[in-house]
């Protein structure tokens, strides 16, 4: 829980100090739900659960993003980190693409999603 009360947090400081960026990450939760909408509407039989959390990494202090989707057999997750240099991380553990718009950090997602074959 208290990963989730500094991700609001740090995500409420972005909306003053970056209200540009700020909506990008608006634009990119909104994005993210979709994505995930629309594929367990057309993979509903291979994607039996999905979760999209908040969460906060307590050693780079950056708000992170945490998708999973999963079947019985298999399960995808992927980290979207919050730069506190504006822009996005999609990868795991820190480690990924760069994107500075919620456009493009949606398009490396469904890269991601689409290399591991649940596209």
């Amino acid at each position: 829980m208290a990963n989730s009360a500094l991700h609001a947090i740090a995500i409420e400081e972005l909306r003053t100090s970056n209200p540009a960026f700020h909506q990008e990450y608006c634009l990119l939760v909104e994005g993210i739900s979709n994505l995930i909408f629309r594929l367990a509407k057309k993979h509903g039989e291979y994607i039996t659960y999905s979760t999209f959390t908040e969460s906060y990494d307590r050693a780079s202090k950056e708000p992170i993003l945490q998708m999973v989707l999963g079947s019985h057999k298999n399960e995808f997750y992927l980290h979207i980190y919050i730069s506190k240099n504006g822009g996005f991380i999609v990868g795991k553990n820190g480690v990924g693409s760069s994107a500075q718009t919620a456009t493009h950090a949606l398009s490396s997602i469904e890269q991601e999603i689409g290399n591991a074959g649940w596209l």
